[in-house]
């Protein structure tokens, strides 16, 4: 009997000791792994980073140059039809071009934020605006309030 408990005794010390070193070892290798991503790999270098480099080089450290945010010039001498207006998008997210004014209308695209539009007409309510993308030629209708006149409206 004394030889079937050391037998027992031996078997369930086995298990514990190799259930011990499983877990140090599956510690070990995650610590590993978290070690290794915790790194971030080197900057990927592009062609055109090369000459942004160089001339980053050549500038001169006193004067960084200032960030000028300038308004989106007018179209060149671009003839507008009667009673529209040069427009740009001021809503940050860009706007959806549908077919008819409306939002149960269908979407033709979209138009991004500071795109300039020619204003063509209005729905009779003033929620709707018909417009024109300049760069497209693309015409539908989009949520008023969400364009900035560039040259003033045509009274009416």
């Amino acid at each position: 009997m004394k030889a079937f408990f050391l037998g027992i005794t031996k078997l369930t010390l086995g298990i514990f000791l190799a259930f011990i070193l499983m877990s140090l070892a599956g510690v070990a290798t995650a610590r590993y792994f978290m070690a290794k991503l915790s790194v971030l790999p080197p900057k990927p270098v592009y062609e055109n980073d090369v000459a942004l480099q160089v001339n980053a080089a050549n500038a001169q450290p006193e004067t960084p140059p200032a960030p000028v945010e300038t308004p989106p010039a007018p179209a060149p001498a671009e003839t507008l039809p009667p009673d529209s207006y040069l427009a740009v998008v001021v809503q940050p997210i860009g706007l959806v071009m549908r077919s008819g004014p409306g939002a149960e209308n269908q979407q033709l695209g979209g138009i991004d934020y500071q795109d300039q539009v020619i204003v063509l007409e209005t729905d009779e309510a003033g929620n709707w605006l018909k417009v024109r993308v300049q760069s497209t030629g693309q015409e539908g209708w989009v949520k008023a309030g969400n364009t900035e006149a560039i040259n003033e409206p045509p009274a009416q």
